[in-house]
């Protein structure tokens, strides 16, 4: 997505061209910094969030929904603060095919950091993703509570 940002192209073409001027390698050039920034995101997700919403419901009598916001925006604002510098990284050299600036996951991390300080080189924009995995969190979790004894009625006698 990257290289149709930066380049144009259609969804077939752009990773055509990629293949054919770069091999496969550069269709998957950031990988290791999408698993683990994945990885992070979901465990906190799918694990954290009811973690800290049961937590709350039991120990401080908090109303369900309520204690869901409370546990998505916790774990919303540790999975992004810690997975923000992987996507910064993932995105430069994703968007660096050529590897003109971006060789590899620590000189990446590195030049952001030389160029533009650490706060912005590898954690800007920090906030709007903390809003939006906020949302993610909150609304994935909800559905997931209220789709589960639907789809899985055995599980919820």
């Amino acid at each position: 997505m990257i290289q149709q940002q930066r380049f144009g192209g259609s969804i077939i073409g752009t990773p055509l061209r990629i293949v054919k001027d770069f091999g496969f390698k550069g269709m998957v050039r950031g990988t290791t910094m999408t698993c683990g920034r994945e990885s992070l995101y979901t465990m906190a997700m799918l694990g954290g969030t009811p973690v800290i919403q049961r937590a709350l419901i039991e120990n401080y009598e908090i109303d369900k929904s309520i204690a869901l916001g409370a546990g998505s925006l916790v774990t919303a604002f540790i999975a992004a603060t810690v997975t923000h510098p992987m996507d910064t990284i993932k995105t430069c050299m994703q968007g660096d095919l050529e590897r003109k600036k971006y060789t590899n996951v620590p000189n990446t991390a590195r030049s952001l950091a030389a160029e533009y300080g650490v706060a912005k080189g590898l954690f800007k924009g920090l906030s709007w993703r903390i809003g939006l995995i906020t949302t993610t969190f909150f609304l994935v979790n909800m559905l997931k509570s209220e789709l589960a004894p639907v789809m899985f009625p055995e599980k919820f006698h």
